[in-house]
């Protein structure tokens, strides 16, 4: 799988939450495309990741 670029093994299909955490992810200040869709927050636990997937975290930061 791909999370911005960069590709990782997972060790067979995995929640995107419990992906986004394992790479350091805070799935509540994030939004995310999964293969070019996006994913609500609120499916996080019931979007499932697999080995051929691509993902794309955007994180939001404040300023002025």
């Amino acid at each position: 799988m791909k999370i911005n670029g960069k590709s990782f093994t997972l060790n067979g299909p995995q929640p995107l939450r419990q992906v986004l955490l394992e790479r350091g992810f805070d799935p509540e200040s994030v939004a995310l495309e999964k293969n070019k869709q996006l994913i609500r927050r609120v499916d996080f636990d019931d979007t499932i990741v697999e080995d051929d997937d691509v993902l794309e975290v955007f994180s939001f930061t404040g300023g002025g």
